[in-house]
């Protein structure tokens, strides 16, 4: 029975010290060297509690952020340039990454801004366009605009009236009964944001994006995590 108590404490013990393996490492001292990005670390926040569904129809939650390094950023399937642009980038991005021999290879994960058009079915098929192991997530728009908020990223709906006027709906605003069978478009930030195995941001890629500059960057922060 002792012996079994001892295992249980360890393994506690063992969990506690992954999930705060960060929390007493200053990321900011790094300031000098970075190329790309800019440290967001901060060990006392963490994301809100979420839940949604990714391109297999399967839960995707803050778990899904645990564990292994992820790089996230948001986009829309209707976007015209902006996300097809940065999609392209990770993918040159995992590339490089990989060429370079680097120690860890980022997971890529896409959140859209449009649930309403972008089902998971859709997402399969558009991020997988770029790289078959891309992740797309949608789900419930509350929820999306609840973790667009916390990552400090922003985005607006541009829709015509009737007679053609543009007008712009922010995302708190419902959308007009004819806004899917008219279209609209999605002004947006396009940060990309770099996710530490504890499930915290701990930097972000601000555009443009330079792709070698990018790796150079990833690589620092992960061995600055892993000492």
């Amino acid at each position: 029975m002792m012996y079994k108590k001892v295992i249980a404490v360890v393994v506690v013990l063992a969990a506690i010290l992954f999930y705060t393996l960060d929390s007493d490492k200053n990321y900011r001292v790094l300031k000098p060297q970075l190329k790309a990005s800019i440290i967001s670390h901060e060990s006392d926040r963490v994301l809100p509690s979420f839940s949604l569904i990714d391109h297999n129809n399967h839960r995707f939650d803050n778990d899904n952020l645990k564990g292994d390094w992820t790089l996230l950023l948001f986009i829309y399937t209707h976007c015209p340039d902006v996300c097809p642009t940065e999609l392209a980038n990770m993918s040159l991005l995992k590339a490089t990454l990989a060429n370079n021999d680097s120690i860890v290879v980022p997971n890529i994960v896409a959140i859209t801004f449009d649930p309403l058009r972008d089902t998971p079915e859709a997402l399969k098929t558009y991020v997988a366009h770029f790289d078959e192991d891309f992740l797309g997530v949608s789900g419930d728009q509350k929820t999306i605009n609840q973790l667009v908020k916390s990552f400090h990223a922003y985005y607006e709906k541009v829709l015509k009236d009737k007679h053609g006027k543009e007008f712009i709906l922010q995302a708190k605003d419902p959308l007009p009964d004819y806004a899917l069978e008219e279209g609209y478009i999605i002004n947006h930030t396009a940060q990309i944001y770099l996710i530490s195995p504890d499930g915290k941001k701990l930097a972000e890629f601000p555009t443009p994006h330079n792709i070698i500059n990018m790796a150079d960057d990833i690589d620092l922060i992960i061995k600055h995590y892993q000492k």
